[in-house]
């Protein structure tokens, strides 16, 4: 795969989580889409959901990649030695609720949310580590305001990107390919 190449992906902000480290993570979560030909890869809860599938509808739905960020200085947000673990997911643009297979784990830090918060999740169908022949690229970010942004992201944060703007990606530590159609879910306990 030309990971230099794409027409939308994203930006995640990657490191130990939940009590795993970035390595463990990979592991696992290679492990998942061995026995079920995919996983979900959480994130906290995002409102731009169903704008960020209506921009990959637009651009034709190619693949869609994840940029998982390498940083040295990243913190388990919450760590611990028994997360609670989300059961149910949907696919963004459906509205049944599915049970997640036993044989994927998706451990959160819930950090005060009620439960039935809906967290945000990639459905990933292939994990690249290590990467080869990868440059940074320079990208534009698609704001809340529905716009695309060439100024610089902000490193803490999931952001839909495409190639253009001025500022080039931070290093990156792993790249997830998401599973067509599907490419976004919520997950809840």
């Amino acid at each position: 795969m030309n990971y230099n190449q794409f027409k939308i992906a994203f930006w995640h902000p990657f490191g130990s989580h939940a009590g795993e480290t970035p390595e463990k993570i990979i592991t696992r979560k290679s492990g998942e889409i061995e026995t079920e030909g995919w996983t979900l890869w959480s994130f906290k809860p995002r409102l731009m959901l169903e704008e960020w599938r209506q921009q990959i509808r637009e651009a034709g739905d190619p693949p869609v990649l994840v940029f998982c960020s390498d940083s040295s200085k990243a913190k388990d947000p919450k760590p611990s030695d028994n997360p609670p673990r989300f059961t149910q997911y949907t696919v963004i643009g459906e509205n049944n609720w599915r049970v997640i297979p036993k044989t994927i784990k998706v451990p959160h830090p819930i950090n005060n949310q009620k439960e039935g918060t809906a967290f945000s999740a990639f459905v990933v169908q292939r994990i690249f580590r290590p990467i080869e022949g990868f440059s940074l690229p320079a990208v534009e970010w698609f704001s809340q305001d529905h716009q695309w942004e060439p100024r610089a992201m902000f490193p803490r944060n999931e952001f839909m990107i495409r190639i253009g703007g001025t500022v080039p990606t931070r290093p990156v530590y792993a790249i997830l390919e998401l599973k067509a159609p599907e490419y976004l879910a919520r997950v809840r306990l």
